[in-house]
């Protein structure tokens, strides 16, 4: 505090006779009384002053501590001496950049660096360049003087909090530390109890499944458990039996299944020379192929009958010039949708021994609703589906008008009706 008040009165005393506006620059040991500590102090760091001491090869008290350093920097630096100089050329060497800005600056352009300089809190080089520079006003050198005073307390300050708060993070970081071994200490707790019950359960599996097959149980679990296996070996041995029976009843359908396809083949190829007993001259004309005897457009559904014979069907109906409808029969469709192919359909026709008696019914009513002509096959066999595709080419060809479905269902024969 003494050092800092004599620094004061010392630049606040009248200037002396080469202040101001004097060309060129002051040496250290030339600047005004209480100076040198603020130069000293801001412009070299602790570095720097080992770094002089090592070159002048000063030898330092073993229990001297930074701030004895500094104060035999402080003192040397203001009288003239070899050490002095010494001090003086390593600021000239670290600021020469800053030496150099303000070295042909007018007193306003100084001013402006220095405020540029405080603004950026880069201040050492500047404060030594404009200490030492003649050309700047002793009030300006008092100004910056007291600013970097000033900076000094409130770096104090600063460095006053920041240690009050490195502290406080210790603390916080030694509690957070703590309470991270405890969870830590539980984890592990409750690992090593977890590994614990996973054993325990591990040798009771072991015991259980090392019992003999048939060793009598000792225990009511033991009993229960046997209990329940007989149960489950007596309905997996019934369930074998009646894979064996269904085995067996799938062999007897395929075999049943490849001799009707052998018969439905037969009749596929007596076709040509066998006429059904029904049928009409005009039939028989239709069937013999006329030139001028086709469906014309014709849309005929046929509901039921074989898959596997379907594509033969539509090639007959697409070979006569009309289009072919395929409903299953509600096998996989649904019968749903037979409303909507009875409205498109000009005729239905339908094998009555190959389709669902609800099917038939369900298209009974839809053919009289509809007024669609209705024919029901005897066969879902080729030859009856050609000779009733050559009775309704024949009707369009002679004109007939009373292909309702009231007429063709009496003909082919009765239903019970389901209205």
């Amino acid at each position: 505090m003494l050092k800092a008040k004599a620094a004061a009165a010392a630049l606040l005393s009248p200037s002396c006779p080469e202040d101001d506006a004097a060309p060129g620059r002051y040496k250290i040991w030339e600047l005004e009384a209480g100076t040198h500590c603020s130069v000293i102090g801001t412009c070299l760091s602790l570095d720097d002053l080992h770094r002089l001491i090592r070159k002048a090869d000063i030898q330092i008290a073993a229990d001297a501590d930074e701030h004895d350093i500094h104060g035999y920097f402080v003192t040397q630096a203001a009288r003239r001496s070899v050490f002095s100089k010494l001090i003086h050329k390593a600021l000239d060497r670290k600021y020469a950049q800053q030496l150099a800005r303000f070295r042909s600056c007018t007193p306003d352009g100084s001013w402006v660096l220095w405020r540029q300089a405080m603004s950026s809190g880069d201040v050492a080089g500047a404060y030594w360049a404009l200490m030492t520079h003649k050309a700047a006003p002793r009030k300006m050198r008092i100004r910056a003087y007291n600013e970097i005073h000033m900076l000094s307390h409130l770096m104090g300050k600063s460095s006053r909090d920041d240690i009050k708060r490195i502290r406080q993070l210790e603390a916080s970081h030694a509690e957070s530390t703590q309470r991270l071994e405890r969870a830590r200490a539980r984890a592990d707790t409750a690992v090593q109890e977890r590994d614990c019950r996973i054993r325990a359960l591990e040798a009771r599996l072991a015991t259980a499944t090392t019992v003999p097959r048939g060793a009598p149980a000792t225990t009511a679990e033991g009993r229960r458990r046997d209990a329940q296996i007989d149960r489950l070996r007596a309905r997996f041995a019934t369930l074998e039996r009646r894979l064996k029976v269904e085995r067996a009843r799938a062999r007897s359908a395929e075999c049943k299944l490849s001799t009707i396809a052998n018969v439905r083949e037969g009749e596929v190829l007596m076709a040509p020379t066998l006429a059904p007993p029904a049928i009409s001259s005009e039939v028989a004309r239709a069937a013999n192929g006329g030139a001028d005897e086709t469906l014309a457009g014709q849309a005929l559904l046929y509901v039921g009958g074989y898959r596997d014979v379907t594509p033969r069907l539509r090639a007959h109906v697409e070979e006569k010039g009309g289009t072919f409808l395929y409903h299953d029969g509600g096998i996989e469709m649904q019968n749903t949708r037979l409303s909507g192919l009875v409205s498109q359909a000009d005729a239905v026709l339908c094998p009555v021994g190959c389709v669902s008696h609800d099917a038939c019914l369900q298209l009974k009513r839809l053919c009289k609703r509809h007024g669609k002509r209705f024919v029901l096959l005897r066969s879902a066999g080729l030859s009856g589906f050609v000779s009733a595709v050559a009775e309704i080419t024949a009707s369009r060809v002679g004109g007939s008008t009373a292909s309702t479905y009231a007429s063709t269902a009496l003909r082919v024969g009765e239903l019970g009706d389901g209205d």
